[in-house]
């Protein structure tokens, strides 16, 4: 009987884990799955969702109100349990998160007072995903040839590949959205359906824009001020002893600018000295040439002197003798 060591053990362990992880990770939603997807981040989605449909089918109704009512179970279930974080970077935020911390507290009291209860899902097995994927792709594909033929007898050309007809019905989409889009004006209210050439609706088109703008601008202002005041008292130390460098520096740099200008001019004196040296002695030499042959001309004045000096000294000894 073989015994599992302690490393293979921490290997099973990891792979359930991995497991356990990867069926969690199924259970989610597309959105939670996908952080670049947009989320609601208030009711005015689910209050949209909540709407009446009006149409004259009864059964389109009745589709549209349950297909509503499955959006919005899953819209409430996925902000409880997911829900989401807001982006610190952003310096809007920053500032509305500084600006409540004060009001924090009554806010979380407030919030979980009214706190709507968690939205269970029911739990669907994996038997009826895969029929209910399998039911749309059948009505993804009977769509697809609907649009194909209506796209074949529009412009008389018969897309083969489901991306072609994807891609042209996405074009006629957008053309259609961009039409429509044209007509609206943003109020305090949201997006709004104006009527062409109605300038009082463009006027407050353009002062909600220019107060959102002012707004998100303030904030910023506020928020890069407040960053400057940081950086300021974090790089306070930093900035003196900068300044303080460059102060020994510039010193430094002058007392090597005094040094060269020595350097230069002690190198002259010792240019001008060398050659005065030369001359001093080279009239030395001569000087002392001069003192030499006076010299040997004193001294040979000097022994002719002695010599007749003792002649003298001779010469009156014999006459006192005589």
């Amino acid at each position: 009987m073989l015994v599992k060591d302690a490393a293979e053990l921490d290997a099973e362990e990891i792979k359930r884990l991995q497991r356990e992880a990867e069926k969690l990770y199924e259970e989610q939603s597309s959105v939670i799955k996908r952080p670049d997807l947009p989320r609601p981040k208030s009711g005015v989605v689910l209050d949209m969702l909540q709407e009446t449909v009006f149409d004259e089918d009864l059964a389109m109704v009745s589709a549209a109100k349950l297909i509503n009512e499955e959006m919005t179970t899953l819209i409430s279930h996925d902000a409880y349990a997911h829900p989401v974080q807001p982006d610190k970077k952003d310096p809007i935020v920053a500032s509305l998160m500084s600006e409540g911390k004060g009001k924090k507290d009554k806010k979380d009291k407030k919030r979980k007072q009214t706190m709507e209860p968690e939205t269970h899902l029911d739990f669907i097995p994996e038997e009826s995903l895969e029929a209910a994927n399998q039911l749309l792709e059948d009505e993804l594909k009977a769509v697809l040839q609907e649009k194909r033929e209506l796209l074949s007898s529009a412009t008389g050309k018969y897309d083969e590949n489901d991306s072609d007809v994807l891609d042209a019905v996405a074009a006629d989409t957008v053309q259609a959205a961009s039409g429509s889009a044209s007509q609206l004006s943003f109020s305090n209210n949201g997006w709004e359906q104006g009527v062409e050439g109605d300038d009082h609706r463009t006027a407050e088109t353009l002062y909600a824009e220019y107060k959102a703008i002012q707004n998100a601008t303030n904030a910023v202002a506020k928020s890069c001020s407040k960053l400057e005041q940081k950086l300021v008292i974090q790089t306070g130390g930093y900035n003196q002893r900068s300044q303080s460098l460059i102060d020994s520096s510039m010193q430094s740099f002058a007392m090597l600018q005094h040094s060269k200008i020595e350097a230069v001019v002690y190198s002259r004196l010792r240019s001008h000295e060398i050659k005065g040296a030369q001359l001093r002695i080279e009239s030395l030499r001569d000087e002392i040439e001069r003192l030499e042959e006076e010299e040997t001309k004193k001294q040979k004045k000097y022994g002719e002197l002695v010599h007749t000096k003792n002649r003298l000294q001779l010469k009156i000894r014999s006459q006192e003798k005589k």
